[in-house]
């Protein structure tokens, strides 16, 4: 059976350690078979995989094969009647639909198309609803929810086994004093390889999913990098969002490009730890101290440099001096100004049009936004 996506998540999953609360499932069966896909055994089969991720979770995931055109003709409200936390997967003959209540609404549009996907990609009916449902679990249990926790220590994922245990160490510890000075949680995670996954849709599906960021507005960043194919993204949601635009995500990537190339992977994560510092201090304090350290250091220095550098130029002019007017420059009795005026001749105007601003960075409604972008190394 065919993983993809699911085999990441889940073993990004068993590296925090997530841990969620049960409860007891409803009555109501979470898989409901309109259209005849499904035997008997395997309807009874798929609703005990559902009720196992209501217990996991206390979100009722359910998926319907309706006959229905549309949501609006079908009893949506009897079934969630005793329901908080809902998700409801609806697939007619033409489209598909999906109902979110409670704290499933928050899931975001790209983990949506990410499970979608994942059932799409199954052969068949079984395997789809079996993916679906597991990664609906994985997706939920990490939600930001009181049966949720994840106690954010590893901030450094590295299951492509890019670097030493010393180095995911000291790296581990820059980023949680970087993640703890700006109050934004900052992540590295590398994988071997995407499994012919999209890379774009996972490293969003992966933040909402795993609930990284600090505070309501999951402020934080993520360098995911992915050895096969060799692509990195950045990700900065919430008031990191608005501190690193995706220009300033093209900036980052110049930088750290050169030493994933070369496999310097340590030198590479630390720069962009480093970056990302900056970017955020900017943003918070306005020039970060270092750079206006630096700056400062360096007009003295400049200043000193030609103080001296003038010095010494004027003590080797020893035949110039001094004067007033510019007479010995003109020939005795060869220029007579009798008259004078200012005459005006015309005048040039250029005008130019204000333009707007605009970003690719998109906001969102818990407050800040969100920028993503990256390339290959």
């Amino acid at each position: 059976m065919k993983r993809k996506l699911i085999s990441l998540l889940l073993v990004l999953i068993l590296s925090l350690g997530l841990t969620v609360s049960a409860s007891a499932a409803p009555s109501s069966d979470f898989v409901i078979d309109e259209r005849g896909y499904l035997t008997d055994s395997e309807l009874a089969e798929m609703n005990e995989l559902a009720d196992s991720v209501y217990e996991a979770t206390g979100v009722g995931v359910f998926f319907i094969y309706t006959t229905a055109a549309s949501p609006e003709d079908y009893d949506i409200a009897s079934l969630v009647s005793d329901l908080e936390d809902y998700y409801i997967m609806m697939e007619n003959d033409a489209k598909w639909y999906s109902i979110p209540g409670g704290k499933a609404e928050s899931i975001s549009p790209h983990t949506e198309e990410a499970m979608r996907a994942i059932y799409d990609q199954s052969a068949t009916f079984t395997e789809g609803l079996t993916n679906f449902f597991l990664v609906a679990e994985e997706c939920f249990a990490a939600s930001k929810s009181e049966s949720a926790t994840w106690n954010g220590e590893l901030l450094v994922l590295d299951e492509a086994a890019l670097l030493t245990d010393s180095e995911a160490a000291a790296l581990n510890e820059k980023l949680h004093s970087v993640s703890n000075t700006y109050n934004a949680q900052v992540l590295v995670v590398t994988l071997p390889s995407m499994n012919d996954g999209d890379i774009d849709g996972f490293v969003e599906y992966l933040y909402d999913t795993m609930g990284f960021g600090f505070g309501e507005n999951r402020d934080g960043v993520l360098l995911l990098v992915c050895m096969d194919p060799r692509e990195y993204r950045i990700l900065s949601n919430g008031f990191a969002g608005d501190a690193i635009t995706p220009s300033d995500i093209e900036d980052i990537g110049d930088e750290i490009v050169p030493d994933l190339s070369g496999g310097n992977y340590a030198s590479a994560f630390n720069t962009f730890a480093d970056e990302t510092a900056s970017y955020l201090d900017i943003h918070l304090n306005g020039v970060p101290f270092n750079l206006f350290k630096k700056l400062i250091v360096g007009l003295i220095i400049g200043f000193i440099i030609g103080f001296i550098v003038t010095l010494i130029m004027k003590s080797q002019l020893k035949s110039v001096h001094r004067q007033n007017q510019a007479n010995s420059y003109v020939k005795s009795g060869s220029m007579n100004v009798t008259l004078s005026n200012d005459l005006f001749l015309y005048r040039n105007v250029t005008r130019t049009k204000k333009e707007s601003s605009s970003s690719s960075s998109r906001s969102r409604s818990g407050g800040g936004s969100r920028s993503v972008g990256g390339g290959s190394f």
